[in-house]
């Protein structure tokens, strides 16, 4: 049995992934690719045969089989980390409602050489180049988001309803979610926020994951990797 800390990766500052659940395996993969043709019990008797089928199912796109194995994580990560997540409608998502409970106060606040200049030639992007004043950056947003907070706790010691005071909190408040999804709509994610124009935040995040299903589906997750 593992321990929970066995199952967590750290990321950013307060955030981590968690596995919390999964179904299936690379065995479960090559059972639902052989049942077209009526040789699902040949299945685990030639680990070598195995892999290779799964990487040509992989390499050919032939992607349901990839759906019989199932994840679900914890994730705990900024809001606006959320916002890009959730555009993954292929999940199932349930997170934390500061309507219902006090949000902590952790915020995310970028370390230094993470705060660079924006680029001038792609509109959702930063450069490599270190921002000359990104200490005095780093300050601000410290600043501004604790300021935000002691109005947020001022607002509920005063009887404002959650689901308004919630309202003054900055996007990169930490909040919390359990998110479910199949290993072929895993790696579409996986794909597109590991890739160097992903932004960086949500990017440690998908490097998490892989780290964490590697464990599960080591063929599968070898045939993802030499497709990248």
């Amino acid at each position: 049995m593992k321990t929970t800390d066995q199952l967590t990766v750290r990321v950013l500052d307060h955030g981590y992934v968690r596995l919390v659940d999964y179904m299936g395996n690379d065995l479960s993969i090559v059972s639902s690719a052989r049942v077209s043709y009526d040789a699902d019990w040949r299945s685990g008797d030639d680990a070598g045969k195995d892999e290779k089928l799964i990487d040509y199912l992989y390499k050919n796109k032939h992607t349901s089989p990839f759906e019989s194995v199932t994840f679900t994580f914890e994730v705990k990560a900024p809001i606006f980390v959320f916002r890009q997540w959730h555009r993954h409608r292929t999940w199932a998502f349930n997170e934390v409602s500061a309507r219902y409970a006090e949000l902590p106060e952790e915020f995310y606040v970028p370390a230094v050489e993470q705060i660079t200049m924006q680029s001038g030639t792609n509109k959702q992007m930063r450069t490599d180049v270190q921002h000359p004043e990104a200490h005095e950056w780093q300050c601000v947003i410290n600043a501004v988001c604790a300021k935000s907070f002691t109005a947020y706790k001022a607002m509920l010691a005063n009887g404002v309803p959650r689901e308004l005071a919630r309202g003054v909190l900055p996007m990169n408040t930490y909040s919390r979610m359990f998110a479910t999804v199949n290993l072929h709509n895993l790696f579409h994610f996986l794909r597109l926020r590991l890739h160097e124009h992903a932004q960086y935040e949500i990017r440690v995040y998908a490097e998490a994951m892989l780290k964490r299903i590697e464990t599960v589906v080591p063929v599968a997750v070898g045939a993802f990797r030499r497709s990248l």
